[in-house]
């Protein structure tokens, strides 16, 4: 047992009655908690130059122990406890082993939750008197002893990882407001405003940029439990683990992540790094690989690990994910109608070329891609058709000249993009494939509704302009024929760039003649501006198909009225499945149960089939 001597700790306190502030008794209880001979260590931290971060990190072997909250003498900690500083230390990583301490009280925090309190000793007449030592030592044994919670499974690693990342997140809100608007911070939050997001708040930066470097390090570890290449895995190397798949991710871990440009939130990182650095990612990876389960593991430890993350943040963006068994559908349904309809016998899995452009003619863009489920389900299929015409044994060969340059999916938030990146590339090596160097997957992040080429005078900002007009290439000039996903719904839509919105008038108009509507603000919904886009550009191509599910409102809404005569205009032949589960209609089955939704949403869905031959048909 380590030995406290708490006579020396309370005689120093005493000494320093008179000398003013709580960093004034810093030194006294660095001295109770440091043992030289354990090699633990309490480290005094400079709030300046480690933002949003306790008073003192405890480390043993250069391992973390937890943190350490100091309050001045007197200070009430059952009103401290409930201020938002202790609120969000203790639903952080911070709280998986914390002590809240005004020298004289005690309290320890396990996973945010109290564990034990107890009163070394009280103050009278300007005197400090010790009332019992025995449980403030047990205390601090309990916490210097604190090994955490194993990790035995995926689950365990995505709630651990949340509260990491929880940690980041509020680093980066105090960075920002410690930086001027010079910093590196906010010079990478204005390269987001200027190129994808201009109404980019300071928070919503923090989450985004907290969640990217999470997945972005997981990532990298990924690929440091493949290929370790005689490097340890710390924040320093990690960039170079990102896989040269995602070119984007991989400049912003070398010109950020990897280096001391954000000094005041490398703290938090390195608890992640070291966190991923110790856990057994083969196990994970072997969960990963399970195929056959109904439930896409990646997108199971995304779920799991944005409900311990931000439990309303995983309910507004239920956006990024959509059912299997709707997903496999619109897949199969896709695949069948190339095969039958233009007499393409292997499906998606098709690579023969245009004889005019020489471009492959099944190009398939997801242009609101999420965490990329379509797409992972596209390979699938690709796979499964490749199987069934005894071509399996090429896959190598396949996906490095008829896939990468088929395939494509954009993403305007970085969080999923970067999911959608490492879950596309762990399903293709799971398949057998062998990535080369310099090999990047098709997945861009980019405004899909927003056809203006960008710039941006700052450096960051410029890798995100070239990431956005490369896609811009793709969505401008490739001859996509399959668009296909599950656009975001989305009423009063902050997609308003100039070229979507002199697209979308088409749909203000019946016969050349205008609506005439006092409100046609459901047009603006970004459903129907992602289905414009698909129309565009399947228009653009000459034949194809666009496969969405969306809000089911233009079906028989009168506002929409000329939105379905542009779509009968240019589609030779559109299928639905009105899915309903419209809770606000109060729609019910034909037996009068009420009809759910396949979403946890309100708003009633279908599912749309809408082809265009090369050559009009009969419709």
């Amino acid at each position: 047992m380590i030995s406290m001597n708490f006579e020396n700790y309370l005689r120093s306190l005493h000494k320093n009655l008179q000398r003013g502030s709580e960093r004034t008794h810093y030194p006294t209880l660095k001295t109770l908690l440091d043992h030289p001979s354990e090699q633990i260590e309490a480290s005094i931290e400079e709030k300046g130059n480690k933002a949003g971060i306790p008073d003192f990190t405890v480390r043993k072997s250069e391992l973390l122990i937890g943190y350490v909250e100091a309050k001045d003498l007197g200070i009430d900690l059952s009103i401290v406890e409930k201020t938002e500083q202790l609120e969000r230390y203790r639903e952080s990583h911070i709280g998986a082993n914390l002590i809240l301490t005004n020298y004289l009280e005690f309290r320890w925090y396990i996973n945010g939750k109290l564990r034990l309190k107890t009163v070394l000793g009280e103050q009278v007449n300007h005197q400090i008197q010790l009332i019992d030592s025995e449980p403030t030592n047990q205390l601090i044994q309990g916490f210097l002893n604190y090994q955490g919670e194993m990790i035995n499974n995926p689950e365990d690693l995505a709630k651990q990882m949340a509260r990491l990342t929880k940690a980041i997140r509020y680093a980066v809100i105090e960075a920002l407001k410690l930086e001027t608007e010079t910093g590196q911070l906010h010079q990478l939050q204005k390269g987001f405003q200027e190129v994808l997001l201009p109404n980019l708040e300071p928070s919503t930066f923090a989450d985004m940029y907290a969640q990217t470097v999470a997945y972005g390090l997981f990532t990298a570890r990924v690929s440091h439990a493949q290929n370790p290449q005689n490097y340890a895995f710390e924040r320093r190397t990690a960039g170079l683990y990102i896989p040269d798949t995602n070119p984007f991710l991989k400049r912003l871990f070398n010109t950020v992540v990897d280096t001391d440009a954000l000094s005041q939130i490398n703290w938090a990182v390195d608890d992640l790094v070291q966190l991923l650095a110790q856990v057994n990612m083969t196990n994970i990876l072997e969960d990963f690989g399970k195929n056959t389960r109904q439930e896409d593991p990646v997108v199971h430890f995304y779920e799991t690990f944005l409900a311990a993350y931000d439990a309303a943040l995983r309910k507004s963006r239920g956006v990024y994910y959509t059912p299997e068994p709707v997903v496999s559908f619109i897949v199969r349904s896709v695949d069948l109608i190339l095969k039958n309809r233009f007499n393409l016998a292997l499906g998606l899995a098709d690579y023969s070329k245009d004889k005019t452009t020489q471009q492959p003619r099944v190009q398939i863009l997801d242009p609101a891609t999420g965490t990329g489920t379509f797409l992972y389900t596209v390979v699938n299929q690709i796979y499964q058709n490749l199987e069934e015409m005894g071509l399996g044994s090429s896959w190598n060969d396949y996906v490095k000249d008829h896939l990468f340059n088929r395939l494509y999916g954009f993403e305007l938030l970085m969080a999923p993009y970067a999911i959608a990146h490492l879950k596309l590339g762990l399903q293709l090596q799971n398949y057998g494939y062998q990535f080369k160097d310099k090999q990047r997957l098709g997945i861009y992040l980019t405004n899909t509704l927003d056809e203006a080429l960008k710039k941006s005078d700052i450096l960051f900002g410029q890798y995100v302009a070239q990431e956005a007009n490369e896609a811009a290439a793709i969505k401008r000039d490739f001859p996509v024929m399959i668009v296909i996903g599950n656009p975001p719904y989305s009423g009063h839509s902050a997609n308003n760039s100039e070229w979507i919105s002199e697209l979308i008038k088409d749909y203000y108009y019946v016969d050349g003649v205008p609506l005439g509507e006092r409100n046609p603000k459901y047009l603006q919904d970004d459903y129907v501006k992602f289905i414009r886009f698909g129309q565009w550009r399947i228009d653009r191509t000459g034949s194809g198909i666009l496969a969405f599910i969306t809000n089911h409102g233009y079906l028989d809404n009168p506002t929409f009225r000329g939105m379905r005569q542009s779509l009968e205009k240019t589609f030779d032949e559109i299928y639905i499945i009105d899915l309903h589960g419209n809770s606000k209609k109060k729609e019910v089955t034909p037996n009068g149960l009420p009809d759910k939704n396949v979403f946890d949403i309100q708003q009633g869905v279908a599912v749309c089939f809408m082809i265009k031959y090369a050559q009009e048909k009969t419709r």
